[in-house]
């Protein structure tokens, strides 16, 4: 059976220029996950964690178009690129965001170049690459009901105190992950008799061989 898939789009602004076109996430997983080990002293590491990948292929990466070169001390970046990369904000912006130490208070936005457009029904979770801490900056969280916003979306960040260097055309500004809109409503059951689950299906879990969740209980994602 031919398998249907959801169609999100992005459409350029600037069809003149090359632009680093958005990808599925998958294309994207970092170089120090491919390259860590899946066992170390007969420990599994996170490479094993098949929910942690997900995290890091889930939906879509929108990249840097350009190098953006960052002076800590001017708090400012430069690039040779035709189009905005990025834009300055106003720290009353979002003086009252709780952000890390390590992180200059003061707001900037990445510049987008792409509509983008979903299904009836499917919004868009923008978010700050998932488990990307490697990164020199962090962008902030946000979710659009891309089956009907005309706009582009452009995506606030912060940028660490003590970066000084070049952020490379392709890193991903953004995390794209399309969802469908659905009502939920709360249930909680925390009465009469504890959830213990099964001690037999505990025991398969922790003791080899390994990969009991991606064999029984995993559905793979896909995006293309």
């Amino acid at each position: 059976m031919k398998i249907k898939y959801k169609k999100i789009t992005f459409h350029s602004i600037n069809t003149d220029l090359e632009i680093a076109r958005p990808a599925p996430s998958t294309k994207n997983v970092p170089s120090w996950y491919r390259s860590m080990p899946g066992v170390v002293d007969k420990i599994q590491t996170i490479k094993k964690c098949v929910p942690f990948l997900d995290s890091l292929s889930l939906g879509y990466q929108i990249p840097l178009s350009a190098d953006l070169v960052w002076d800590a001390n001017k708090k400012e970046g430069r690039t040779n690129a035709k189009e905005s990369i990025y834009t300055n904000h106003h720290d009353v912006q979002s003086q009252d965001v709780v952000i890390p130490p390590e992180f200059d208070p003061t707001p900037h936005k990445w510049s987008n170049h792409w509509y983008i457009k979903t299904p009836k029904g499917y919004s868009t979770l923008f978010i700050h690459p998932l488990n990307r801490m490697d990164l020199p900056f962090y962008s902030l969280s946000g979710v659009v009901d891309t089956d009907s916003h005309p706009l582009i979306i452009n995506f606030p960040f912060f940028i660490r105190k003590d970066f000084n260097g070049t952020i490379k055309a392709g890193t991903p500004m953004i995390q794209a992950i399309p969802f469908k809109r659905d009502k939920w409503s709360l249930n909680i059951l925390d009465q009469f008799e504890s959830y213990s689950g099964d001690k037999k299906v505990g025991h398969e879990v922790f003791e080899p061989p390994f990969g009991w969740y991606k064999k029984n209980h995993w559905d793979r994602k896909e995006y293309r």
